[in-house]
């Protein structure tokens, strides 16, 4: 038990401003994440996809396994990051949730800093409790980059011509794969015509809520599929 009180001045690009977040039992208040409920996209309009959508179980499969388990951030995910960079020597394996990836996109941005990475700790945090987990996956699902485009359902119009609700589950483990580096798989795809088959293949046994049958027949159409890169602009 025991609450600590932190208080800290931070500065962004656009200017300074102090918080004063309340950290008890792992919980972290005034912040303002409230005020997300109602936030708007500027990466076009909103996909409307549901949690239980092929692309929402892409995404979590490629970016966040434990994404219903987890508080904001995931130790056991962060350490077997530290673990497998460590082993290969460069950053292979991110360990930010959904919702720290979510925070770095609306609120802290991208520095390279052990203080912004607390920040957007400590948002994750407070948006998971007042956001809840099905707005959090809404709002990444609407904001995440995807090369030259941002939002599920840019993204899906994009790279394949059809909304997001109506995506075939090869191509929502596609456009979930692109997600580990959204700029270099979208060259990628645009020069060779093709995504990393083992980080494809990987984002499909990911999924989870699906039968078997499903998953044996996804597998199939994952490792057969090949979809053309979309028109240059």
């Amino acid at each position: 038990g025991g609450t600590l009180g932190l208080r800290g001045q931070f500065t962004q690009p656009t200017g300074s401003f102090g918080l004063q977040p309340r950290v008890a039992q792992f919980t972290v208040a005034g912040l303002g994440t409230e005020a997300m409920l109602g936030a708007r996209t500027a990466c076009g309009p909103p996909s409307r996809l549901a949690a239980d959508s092929w692309l929402a179980r892409a995404v979590i499969a490629a970016e966040d396994q434990r994404f219903f388990q987890h508080p904001g951030y995931d130790l056991v995910e962060l350490s077997a990051a530290l673990d497998s960079n460590q082993k290969k020597g460069g950053i292979d394996r991110g360990g930010s949730t959904i919702t720290q990836q979510l925070a770095k996109m609306l609120v802290t941005g991208s520095e390279r800093s052990l203080e912004r990475k607390l920040r957007e700790m400590l948002y994750a945090v407070e948006m998971e409790q007042t956001l809840g987990k099905a707005r959090i996956l809404q709002l990444y699902l609407d904001n995440a980059p995807w090369g030259k485009v941002c939002g599920a359902e840019a993204a899906a119009k994009h790279y394949f011509k059809r909304s997001a609700t109506r995506l075939e589950p090869a191509q929502a483990v596609w456009l979930a794969s692109m997600l580990h580096a959204p700029g270099l798989a979208a060259e990628r795809w645009a020069r060779e015509g093709s995504l990393d088959p083992q980080r494809v293949k990987w984002v499909a046994e990911g999924i989870r809520g699906i039968s078997r049958a499903q998953r044996e027949a996804l597998l199939r159409n994952v490792e057969k599929a090949r979809y053309a890169p979309p028109s240059a602009e």
